[in-house]
Order: C-alpha cells, then structure tokens, then sequence
C-alpha cells in the first residue's frame, strides 16, 4: 500500500488540500489567470473534485502596486523533535538553512518565495525575531522604529498583543476575505470578539498541523486487517466514540504474568495529557459568547462532569496507562513500537516514530454520539498565529500580501508538507484519516493560547484526584478567571485605528 503513494506524488502536488480550513471545502483558490485540476486521494481510488478556475479570489487584483518592495514577515520558532523548528519554516530556509522537516517542504518554501517575486514583484523577507513571539518583542521593534509588516507568534500570551494597542484589524478589510479555504475559519470564530479578529491562522505554518493531538494505533495489536477497517469505517460514520475506545482497550489488556500492573504488560491506552480531554470532547476554558460578541468563561458547562467521568476512567482503568503524571513518561512511544500498547494519544509529528511498526491514525472518539462531530485540539502554546502589527509600513499591503500567503501557502507550503508527509503513512487510508477527519477539525482554545493564571487553575481544579469536585473548584476560581475575561472584552472594545 506504502507503493501506492510513490504514484501519488505527482497527484498530490494538485490536490484541494482542506487543512484546517473552510470545514472541509473541496474547492480550490487560484492565483490570477491559473487554471487547475485537482483530484483527492480516497484509499485505493482517486476522486476528482470540483474544479474552480479564472480569477483569484481576492476582492481586488492589484499586484503590481507594491512592484519592487519587501515584504517583511516577522517569525517565531522553536525546536521541536528531531530538530524540526516549531514555528514557520520560511525563516530557516531564507537563512540559508536546512528546516528540518526535509528537503520536499524546503523545496516548497523556495519555490513559493520565487512565484511571489515573479507574480507581484515584492521580496519577501522572513525575520527570525523570537524564540517565542512574546509581545515584548513587537513592542521593541515599534521603539526602534523596525519594520514588521506581519507578525506570526507562538500561540502564547498573545493578548499581551492586543492590551497593548499594537495590532490592526484584520475584519471587514478589502483585502481580507475570510471566505477563502486558506484561513480557518475555525480560528476565525475563535478571534473574534466584539467584531474585531486581530489573530488567524491558516495555510501559513506547518505546526499547527504538526501538533494537532490524535490517537495513533497498533494495527497488528488491534487485529487483522477487517479490524482496521472497521475502525476507519466507523471515524466516517461518526461511530467512534468513547465507549468503543474503552472497549478495544479493554481487549488489548493483558498481564505479563507477574499480576503486577507494570511496564512490561501490555495496555489499551496511554494518555501523554489528560488534560486534553476537555479539547476532545468540545470544552474550552473561553470563548466567544455569540449573542454579546464577549469574551467568557465557558466551563461551566453541562457536560463537563460526563467529560470529568471520563477522565477519571482513564485515570483508574486497568487498561489504561497514563504517560502524564505517570511512570511510562515518554516509554509510551516505545511501548507502542514494542507492541504492548493499542493506542497512544501523541501529535502528528510522531509520525516519524510510527512509521517504524504498522500503524493507523484516527481522531479521538467523540465522548457519545450525540457531539455530533470530532474535534482534534491543537497544542495550547506551539501553533503559529498571524496578525499585523501597526509598525507596518503600509496597512493596505500587509493585509493583501496576508492574502497572498494564505493562498501561495496552501498551493505550495502546505502541499510540500503533505506531500511529504505521504512518505511517513502505512498507507492511503491513513491519509485520508488526516486530510479529511483530523485537519478540517483542527479546534483552538483562546484560554490556553492566551496565557495561564486564574483561568488554568480552573481548567486544572476539573481534574484533580479520583472524585469530581469541579462545582466547588468552579465556584473558588470562576471570580478571578472573570476578571480575566473583563479586561480582555476591555482591551478587544477600546481597539482604534491609531
């Protein structure tokens, strides 16, 4: 099957990517005057999709305005495993320097960089500024009189950004269409507030794709080939859920003889962040209240003690073996590779550690069916955000070359990626695993991108020990958390252009 995907390549190069964009839109956006045909990968078979040619779909074509400036796009990354950094790839490649996500994804950055030159005659300048993309860092740059004209932090702290006055607007701009595939406009309904969207992301980094959290499976653990594909079949019918997790861990169990639960059994479930069941199961700490356009405290809700039941489950369960907080730590992934573990609950980036064994991939289970959908959390702090800082040295131009590198990242950087990411799989059904249940699902949370303090230690208080004491946790912590909340409806009301 892994052969199967050395014929793709070509394909894929074509292919309407739907990640993390549009809730799983199969058209395509096109530069001016291109033309495309694209076609998906669907297990053995390949679909072809809706064709969308003519016009790109910017609501203005200007290019030549800006002929013969630079663009300069202010980065921040980390290393992550394996070297890779978590941040945006284009800083390391106009460095000079290799990514570290291969020679397929650098190839891609260069070729993108080039098409941007040609097409609108603008040099794009990728800055390394900082290692986190803390406000500080913009708020020098304005000082010194630096030029940033986009700015893409770490998911961390960025409200920092907003108190500060020091971003614009990105809602209701000529050039900012919303509409397009290459935003997610999950990110979207999650940044704004009070009718102002100051962060997006998108096409524009690899990392939140990277660190987008699912179960990974032993395929030869689970059984045979009938096993996996009923497993698959039952992601696409929304039949997977908590109970039947439970319920293949349960049959993966098994003692090594000793009657000690230790680390050479072997186990249905290891779990590297308990606190991620919240994400799975569609519980944030904040969000957006749709009728005020407010930021709120959003646990205090209904099913969060189904979702503290579950948690306690895993916690106690004999199936199941908690790399968080427990003695496994990072032996899980080597439990796995062993063969004494069923599902393992890691990012995407492990894929390089999963193509050693056959491995399967699926989002997590929905907690019943009546959630209705999957929703595949992205790591609080490492996905990349995109704003514009009003050190630019052209609103206009910031907001449409943001245009411009949404969609030249998603017909370019983003299919490097996958394309790259193909190699990895076992087989195609993996693939489509990843391009059509886990990245259109890709969900934020304003609460852990923005910082910690009072709002986390309601998040944490959900959770502690054996017994679901959240009502009286809630009750302590809720007035500090919304104090939080008040000062960011604050910050987001008093934004002005100046």
């Amino acid at each position: 099957m892994k052969k199967f995907f050395a014929l793709l390549l070509v394909v894929l190069m074509l292919v309407p990517f739907v990640v993390a964009c549009g809730g799983g839109d199969e058209t395509t956006t096109v530069a001016p005057n291109d033309n495309v045909t694209t076609t998906a990968p669907n297990n053995d078979n390949t679909t072809t999709a809706p064709t969308q040619t003519g016009a790109w779909s910017s609501k203005y074509d200007v290019r030549n305005t800006w002929s013969g400036k630079t663009l300069y796009v202010a980065t921040t990354r980390w290393s992550g495993s394996k070297g890779a950094p978590w941040g945006v790839v284009e800083a390391c490649v106009e460095l000079g320097k290799t990514s570290g996500f291969g020679e397929i994804i650098d190839a891609g950055v260069i070729e993108r960089n080039e098409l941007i030159k040609e097409k609108y005659g603008v040099d794009v300048k990728w800055l390394d500024v900082a290692q986190y993309g803390k406000a500080s860092e913009l708020q020098s740059a304005i000082v010194t009189g630096d030029t940033w004209d986009i700015f893409m932090p770490r998911a961390l702290r960025d409200q920092e950004l907003v108190a500060g006055g020091n971003l614009y607007d990105m809602a209701g701009r000529d050039f900012i269409d919303f509409d397009n595939t290459y935003y997610s406009d999950l990110s979207v309904n999650t940044w704004t507030a009070l009718g102002h969207t100051f962060f997006i992301t998108g096409d524009y980094s690899t990392i939140d794709k990277e660190v987008a959290s699912v179960l990974w499976f032993n395929k030869d653990l689970l059984g045979d080939d009938k096993a996996t594909t009923d497993l698959y079949n039952a992601v696409k019918t929304n039949k997977w859920t908590w109970d039947m997790l439970i319920n293949l861990a349960n049959g993966a169990y098994s003692d090594d003889g000793d009657g000690v639960h230790g680390d050479t059994d072997t186990y249905g479930l290891s779990l590297t962040n308990i606190n991620n069941l919240f994400y799975f199961f569609g519980l944030k700490r904040t969000g957006v209240n749709a009728s005020t356009g407010k930021w709120e405290l959003q646990l205090d809700d209904p099913k969060v003690d189904s979702i503290i039941d579950a948690i306690i489950t895993a916690k106690t369960a004999n199936w199941a073996r908690s790399a968080w907080g427990g003695s496994w730590g990072s032996n899980a992934g080597a439990a796995l590779q062993d063969g004494r573990l069923l599902f393992y609950n890691e990012v995407i980036q492990h894929t390089y550690v999963t193509e050693k064994l056959s491995s399967g991939i699926v989002p997590f289970p929905m907690l019943n069916e009546a959630q209705g959908r999957y929703y595949v959390p992205t790591a609080s702090q490492q996905p990349v955000l995109v704003c514009i800082p009003k050190n630019t040295q052209d609103r206009n131009m910031a907001d449409y070359f943001l245009d411009v590198l949404g969609w030249t990242g998603k017909e370019y950087l983003i299919k490097a990626y996958m394309e790259d990411k193909a190699l990895h799989l076992e087989s195609d059904a993996e693939y489509d695993m990843i391009v059509n249940y886990i990245f259109p699902n890709l969900v934020f949370d304003s609460g852990a991108a923005i910082g910690w303090g009072s709002v986390l230690d309601i998040f944490n208080a959900t959770h502690n020990g054996n017994v679901n004491n959240f009502r009286q946790a809630y009750d302590a912590a809720a007035p500090a958390a919304n104090e939080t909340m008040e000062s960011w409806n604050k910050a987001w009301g008093s934004y002005t252009d100046a």
